[in-house]
């Protein structure tokens, strides 16, 4: 089974991002039902990663030993066939939190499907954060979907509740509410592509 990890990438108490994906773990059932896929919810507050400290970089420490719950992310982003980021944007870039929980990575997401879904509190929608993140998920090796795929959110306070729930009588929770079942289904599309297609020396 397709397994898709959704990261929400900012831990502040009041993020909006909460909003969205609670709206999300809301109707993963008929997610699954849709696309056949195992969706996981993660937050990055929940692991305690420290400030990375490692003295060799990742990518060239064969040895490397961890405690469990460092390990225990390395291992969930291994495990997953693609990935969905919720992200805000913060001084035109992604929250220290992400950076800090990529930084952890070496090889775990190199050649899997990525889509970014950014997100504001006003019209900007947090596309700055979602673009500099575009680039640091390609350098590891993700295929990161085009800007034209990367979907946007506006204004999240006017669509979602803080409980994940649709605000009634608003005029884009049923625009959000496709947009957002699109880029489920393409995220399991495009996982299973690549994982099925893997480039072979």
């Amino acid at each position: 089974m397709t397994k898709i990890n959704i990261i929400l990438g900012s831990s502040r108490q009041t993020a909006l991002g909460k909003n969205v994906i609670n709206f999300l773990e809301e109707n993963v059932s008929a997610y699954e039902n849709l696309t056949g896929a195992q969706f996981n919810f993660i937050k990055l507050q929940d692991y305690q990663l420290p400030f990375f400290y490692e003295s060799i970089p990742p990518m060239a420490n064969k040895n490397r030993q961890l405690p469990d719950n460092e390990q225990q992310w390395i291992n969930d982003m291994e495990d997953a066939d693609g990935y969905i980021f919720l992200t805000p944007e913060y001084n035109h870039s992604f929250p220290a939190i992400l950076k800090n929980a990529l930084d952890y990575l070496s090889n775990q997401i190199s050649g899997k499907a990525a889509f970014i879904i950014s997100y504001s509190n006003n019209m900007r929608a947090g596309q700055f954060g979602g673009l500099e993140l575009s680039t640091v998920l390609s350098k590891l090796g993700a295929f990161v979907m085009p800007s034209t795929e990367m979907m946007s959110i506006r204004n999240v306070q006017d669509t979602f509740e803080a409980n994940g729930e649709l605000i009634s009588g608003s005029a884009s929770a049923d625009y959000y509410s496709k947009k957002l079942t699109t880029t489920i289904r393409k995220s399991v599309f495009y996982s299973e592509l690549f994982q099925n297609n893997k480039f072979k020396n």
